[in-house]
């Protein structure tokens, strides 16, 4: 059989939505037989977090790793994942303002952020039992994990990757791979969303979150030995960034709809881009002879793309009252909370919306049923 491998990207709470896609390809797979499909696991970001839990699953059955997955989606809420508490978001937002108002009066605390994320290390820890990776990949379970961050000084992604043999490493223009026995502070430091969360110390080196400049997702698989792959994104193709019938086009666009502009192309726009190369390398690689095949430095990556069928930040808004009370009151100064629906989409950690997207994902992930089918099963 080739070999497969699953790719999740991330977008914060947008994650719940992978939970919901491999819920329906656990399915497929008790029809099938099949109690582990995916010999390569990659993650960005949130679809780190998602990674990691599947791989320490002690039985690595894809149904076990799911049911966890789900019952973490469904139950997470905010304070698990940041500080709630309006002492400290007011107190962070003082920070912030002190900063830019003395100038270079007042010397900048190195690793400022909006948001304080150490709730999450407890509920990755919690939650993602690490040393079963390893167990796992002793027992060939899978061939390997990777999990991506963006070194802030370096500018250069760095891949970690806990693998069953010596996979072959790889060093690209601003992206390069590790090998690395993976901990909560490597999933930690692929979720740390910028300007959100704060940077993340790893190895002397300071890590935020892997889809930033991330332009190849789909790489890591790849360069590991996945020969077919499964991609979940978690933005819509249709979906026009932010676009709403309430805006009024001839006014100046407020502070948070240009944050989730940015905050947009910066975490997702990579999977769009990487779907679109792979599908153009396969097309120009069918209209080749054999003979001419044999000496490409690329080759033929049989994928599927899931993405949501509806937009997500649409759902946001239609969720936003559910964000904590102080963090519904800083994006009110951002602008409306229709303009910062697309951040609140990341910050909705709150169950009724993460089952929305799970349900949601789910549904996408049958809609494929075939594709997968035969990505599982094709040799």
């Amino acid at each position: 059989m080739s070999s497969l491998g699953l790719v999740l990207s991330g977008g914060g709470a947008r994650a719940a939505y992978q939970a919901g896609v491999i819920a329906a390809i656990a399915d497929i797979c008790s029809e099938l037989g099949i109690s582990q499909p995916f010999d390569f696991y990659t993650g960005l970001s949130a679809g780190a977090i998602n990674a990691a839990m599947i791989t320490a699953t002690e039985s690595c059955n894809i149904r076990d790793a799911c049911e966890n997955l789900t019952s973490l989606w469904s139950r997470v809420e905010s304070q698990q994942v940041y500080v709630t508490n309006p002492l400290s978001l007011s107190m962070g937002g003082l920070h912030w303002i002190a900063d830019l108002s003395l100038g270079g009066v007042k010397k900048s605390s190195p690793g400022k952020s909006l948001l304080n994320n150490v709730p999450l290390k407890k509920l990755i820890s919690d939650n993602c039992h690490f040393e079963n990776i390893q167990k796992n990949l002793e027992k060939k379970k899978f061939r390997g994990l990777a999990v991506s961050a963006l070194d802030y000084f370096s500018t250069c992604t760095i891949t970690f990757i806990q693998s069953q043999e010596e996979l072959p490493l790889w060093r690209r223009a601003r992206r390069q791979a590790e090998r690395s026995t993976l901990t909560a502070e490597h999933i930690l430091a692929s979720s740390a969303i910028p300007l959100l969360f704060p940077p993340v110390s790893l190895d002397n080196r300071y890590f935020g979150d892997g889809c930033i400049r991330n332009q190849s997702p789909c790489g890591p698989a790849i360069n590991m030995g996945a020969q077919k792959i499964i991609a979940i994104g978690v933005r819509s193709r249709q979906e026009i960034c932010y676009s709403s019938p309430d805006i009024n086009r001839n006014q100046s666009p407020t502070v948070g709809r240009v944050v989730s502009v940015l905050l947009n192309a910066v975490m997702m726009d990579g999977m769009e881009m990487d779907m679109e190369r792979l599908e153009r390398i396969n097309t120009n690689i069918s209209k080749l002879s054999e003979i001419e095949k044999k000496n490409l430095t690329v080759r033929f990556i049989d994928h599927l793309w899931i993405s949501p069928s509806v937009d997500i930040a649409e759902i946001a808004a239609q969720k936003v009252n559910k964000l904590p009370q102080m963090i519904r009151y800083l994006l009110k100064g951002l602008g409306s909370l229709q303009d910062a629906s697309e951040i609140a989409s990341f910050l909705l950690f709150e169950p009724s919306y993460c089952e929305k997207l799970i349900e949601i994902g789910f549904e996408d992930g049958m809609k494929q049923k075939e594709q997968i089918r035969r990505l599982l099963s094709s040799p």
